[in-house]
């Protein structure tokens, strides 16, 4: 498949090149290859982005010919904007224009039938959830795409990944932060592991990881950021590091299977109300036996006084 689409791809580059008997139009141009973006859809048709005022430049046409759909616009493209090709759910390849800077908040999100890209290198920044629910996401190109092509990260911030066939990952040792809904909508992970030199996990990191089963956050992580893990509804087992000292609102809301809470935090970390209103009935949250009395009588945790009960971290 990958192949496959791959030869599309450099087809559809030399269908656009041979459109055209003047060389400005020719995409070898750079000015000029920066005004197109070519794509091939599953059914055949043209793909409609969902904002079409998110490229930095007025779209003039979007044509489909030959299995290879080609938008064209007035100026140089220099962003994938907000949503720009959300839940366009027949695209299944892209070409991205080598000028784009920004890939911004969900760009791409929902694009369920999508399955490589390409990422240029003049691209520096990827908003939250950019590539989110991408279910047939198998692999990422270009400068910020890791050695097994599964992740983008830009610095040492994960920023985004293809979850195509897998139910377990491991996060390479040396990434510090989670960005903001990087794993969102990987509805078939059972189960990712974090380095150690993780310290940062960004809201809606996980958000809808609907087969999640467990997660150890590394110390070092001080904030569960606001709905960090929402809709996680097979979520079982969470353990917080002695460092956590914030845990915001809706970090755990549809949360329903989850059964055992380890905080490890001596002294109780701020929550919000109802942060575990959605936990499993029978939950259990374990805090230091020392400080069960403090968690019992903290503010928000004197809630759920009747879960909380004392463990030897």
């Amino acid at each position: 498949m990958k192949n496959i689409l791959k030869l599309t791809l450099l087809a559809a580059t030399a269908l656009i090149i041979g459109c055209s008997d003047d060389n400005s139009d020719n995409p070898l141009n750079p000015s000029a290859e920066s005004k197109l973006i070519g794509y091939v859809s599953t059914d055949g048709q043209i793909v409609k982005p969902a904002n079409p005022n998110g490229f930095g430049a007025r779209i003039l046409s979007n044509t489909y010919n030959n299995g290879i759909g080609t938008i064209s616009f007035s100026n140089a493209v220099s962003a994938i904007g907000d949503k720009a090709f959300w839940q366009c759910t027949t695209l299944q390849a892209i070409t991205l224009p080598n000028r784009i800077r920004d890939i911004e908040d969900y760009a791409f999100g929902g694009c369920s039938n999508l399955s490589q890209i390409t990422i240029p290198s003049s691209v520096t920044e990827l908003g939250n959830g950019a590539f989110s629910y991408c279910d047939n996401l198998e692999a990422f190109y270009g400068d910020l795409a890791t050695e097994d092509n599964r992740c983008l990260i830009v610095g040492t911030s994960l920023e985004a990944f293809a979850p195509a066939n897998l139910t377990t990952y491991s996060v390479i040792d040396g990434v510090t932060e989670i960005g903001g809904g990087a794993f969102e909508g990987c509805e078939n992970i059972i189960g990712i592991s974090l380095p150690a030199s993780v310290n940062e996990i960004d809201e809606r990191a996980f958000a809808y990881c609907l087969s999640l089963t467990s997660m150890t956050i590394p110390a070092g992580v001080t904030e569960i950021d606001p709905s960090t893990f929402e809709g996680c509804s097979a979520l079982n087992t969470i353990v917080l590091p002695s460092t956590i000292a914030e845990v915001d609102v809706m970090a755990f809301s549809g949360c329903t299977a989850l059964q055992s809470i380890y905080c490890a935090a001596t002294t109780p970390p701020r929550i919000a109300a109802g942060t575990f209103a959605d936990i499993a009935t029978a939950a259990t949250i374990y805090v230091p036996t020392a400080a069960v009395a403090a968690y019992k009588a903290a503010p928000s945790w004197s809630a759920y006084a009747d879960k909380i009960v004392g463990y030897d971290f």
